[in-house]
């Protein structure tokens, strides 16, 4: 019995080895087919992964993504450069196919944060690989993340406050310190999530525009197609993410600075419900419209970034909204791939073929409703607002009408009588492209805000140098003395008091009656329409404003613009006043829907353009310029979806099904792998 006792063990030893070497050979093959590491287009749960597995460290990581910084991040435009200070000041002219899109004005490397402080010699101060390294020793120790962006390298706009970095705004300012003496909210947490900054983005000087250039940090151009720009304010955290020179990054939006760059870019941008995310700390344009927010390549991610920031927050009071509300796990809501039980209402009102050069972008954005429809989603097209409108603005606005449309009232009618007859009948609404419509009432901007908000901002900032707004003023700017810049920071503001700045108040109120009317009778989910009709403009020469409007389609519509649609405005070929149609910022008639309502929205990759049109100087055409093609171009396009104030977590549901079901995000030709990266 020895024998075969001994026999039968030597076969089950036989057995459990060769069952062991089995399962090491599906170990190794597992491995092997386990999706290894990729920069380019990584998402958070990619590094999250990788770092687990122990492919990359977030010190790595960061030295990976500095590297392309430093091959992607040159000038993009040409220009004759400023002796004294090195910049281009003047006319520029872009590079074509630049391989470069200058997004970074700062880099948080130490000795490279600031002008103020060049010794950077606090050691409690750490920069993004000093962070990095932190990180790696705390999660060799324990096995643990620091938080839930351990390790993500985030870009952050250069309007938000950073103890360590400079925060210039875009401008020239010499200030006595660069560095504001807090962060900004919405900095200290990604800090806290574990997020690391790689810099400071370049905008806008100060915000209030949509091209990209700044004195300080110059022209930024669109990695899709380098003589076009990025869209802004926030262009260089725009390109920053598209081009893969960060996962993530921080916008603000005050008319469509996320959204509208996000939409040139191929990413996706959110601003959640006023008053959820602080904005104590940004360099502010309104104290009405500003709000902060995430733009990444994903929904999942925007979602991961989105909710580490959200509460209420002492140094900034609107968001008191927020007080008491519990923390929402915002990536538990994506991941979705039906929109079956999701209705959702169409704003044709938003687009509209004013000319051919809106013609692409609304071909894609029709594309766009057929796959929601096709995923299970209930369209609602188009959704009515004629009856809202004409309930609330005639109960809560009747100065709108006596103002805006003083022939709406009959001679001789009383017009009390007359609004509760529009009230109960909408058909006696103005009508028409020049009547009461949704684009109208969200075009409204007063440009008085800035003056107020920079004021106390200086104020908190404290710096010796420039106490308030005059400060400013009195410093040049962009090529010398800019009167555009001036006028958009309400520079001859002398009191908020205004008709202008009251009727804005209102419009916040009743717009957000209007939407919640509509979305309640129509029982929507949310709000949908193609974000903008015009493809990203040319890269403008200059900021000074002759020049500026010449060479791009109107932002708003001006005499002398040809229509494509005759019938559009009865009766003439041709738009007469700025009435007409309401385009606002970046050629965008819903820009300043989610702005002046506060109401949360989220845009998200839509396809790309096949050709586009562009205006060129003409002064034999009314207008100073024609449009000129079409011409072969792929630029991004972007839908935009509305909810309701703290609906962020069924706005993601949205977009995630709708990423998932078409995935239309890809990264930008000629911006590839550089040596070493995996």
């Amino acid at each position: 019995m020895r024998p075969r006792s001994l026999r039968l063990t030597i076969s089950m030893l036989g057995i459990g080895a060769a069952v062991l070497h089995a399962a090491q050979l599906a170990l190794v093959s597992k491995a092997a087919s386990a999706p290894r590491f990729h920069l380019e287009e990584a998402t958070i749960a990619d590094v999250h992964r990788a770092i687990r597995a122990k492919e990359i460290t977030a010190e790595q990581l960061v030295q990976l993504y500095f590297k392309r910084i430093e091959a992607y991040n040159g000038a993009c435009v040409k220009g004759e450069v400023d002796p004294a200070t090195g910049l281009m000041l003047g006319e520029i002219t872009p590079i074509e196919n630049a391989g470069q899109v200058n997004a970074y004005i700062t880099l948080n490397i130490r000795g490279k944060r600031s002008k103020t402080d060049p010794a950077d010699n606090d050691p409690k101060m750490l920069d993004a690989l000093e962070t990095a390294r932190g990180q790696d020793e705390y999660f060799a120790r324990t096995g643990n993340f620091v938080g839930p962006l351990h390790g993500i390298p985030i870009a952050v706009k250069d309007n938000y406050d950073t103890i360590d970095m400079r925060t210039t705004a875009g401008a020239l300012a010499d200030y006595a310190n660069d560095k504001p003496p807090k962060d900004a909210t919405m900095v200290a947490k990604l800090r806290a999530a574990g997020a690391i900054i790689l810099g400071k983005t370049n905008l806008d000087e100060y915000a209030p525009a949509g091209i990209g250039r700044s004195t300080l940090g110059g022209q930024t151009c669109n990695p899709y197609d380098t003589k076009r720009i990025t869209g802004g304010s926030s262009a260089g955290s725009a390109a920053a993410v598209a081009a893969n020179l960060a996962i993530c990054a921080l916008g603000t939006d005050t008319s469509g600075s996320v959204r509208y760059p996000s939409s040139l870019n191929a990413l996706v941008g959110m601003v959640a419900t006023q008053g959820l995310v602080s904005r104590a700390g940004i360099v502010p344009l309104t104290f009405s419209r500003d709000r902060g927010g995430p733009m990444c390549r994903t929904v999942e991610d925007t979602a991961a970034v989105l909710e580490v920031l959200t509460g209420d927050d002492p140094r900034d009071a609107i968001t008191a909204v927020a007080h008491g509300r519990q923390p929402v796990i915002y990536s538990n809501y994506t991941g979705r791939h039906s929109l079956a039980g999701k209705r959702l209402g169409v704003v044709r009102d938003f687009m509209i073929e004013a000319t051919i050069a809106d013609r692409e972008n609304i071909r894609i954005g029709n594309e766009a409703l057929a796959d929601m429809k096709s995923l299970g989603a209930t369209l609602v097209d188009p959704v009515d607002f004629s009856g809202a409108i004409a309930e609330v603005m005639t109960a809560y606005e009747p100065s709108f009408f006596t103002q805006t449309f003083p022939t709406a009232i009959p001679a001789g009618a009383k017009p009390i009588d007359h609004l509760a007859a529009m009230a109960s009948d909408p058909k006696l609404l103005p009508r028409g492209a020049r009547g009461v419509n949704l684009r109208m009432l969200a075009a409204f901007n007063p440009r008085i805000e800035a003056r107020y908000a920079l004021d106390i901002y200086l104020k908190e900032r404290g710096d010796k140098k420039f106490r308030s707004v005059e400060d400013l003023y009195n410093t040049k700017s962009f090529a010398g003395e800019n009167d555009w810049l001036r006028f958009a920071l309400g520079a001859r503001a002398e009191t908020l008091a205004t008709p202008d700045a009251i009727s804005h108040t209102l419009r916040i109120a009743n717009l957000q009656r209007i939407l919640y009317k509509v979305m309640a009778d129509n029982d929507l989910a949310a709000l949908v329409y193609v974000y903008t009709t015009i493809p990203a403009p040319l890269v403008y020469p200059s900021r000074v404003a002759a020049v500026y409007d010449a060479r791009v389609e109107p932002r708003v519509l001006k005499a002398g613009t040809k229509m494509s649609d005759p019938n559009l405005v009865p009766g003439e070929p041709s738009l007469k006043t700025d009435l007409d149609t309401w385009r606002s910022a970046g050629g965008s008639f819903a820009v300043n829907l989610s702005p002046v309502s506060g109401f949360p929205a989220i845009v998200v990759p839509a396809g790309f353009t096949r050709v586009v049109y562009d205006r060129v100087p003409d002064p034999s055409d009314p207008n100073g310029s024609r449009l000129d093609g079409p011409k072969p171009d792929q630029i991004p396009v972007a839908m935009e979806f509305l909810g309701r104030p703290f609906d962020e977590a069924l706005l993601f549901e949205i977009a995630s099904a709708y990423e998932a079901g078409t995935r239309h995000r890809r990264p930008p030709k000629g911006f590839g792998p550089v040596a070493g990266e995996p």
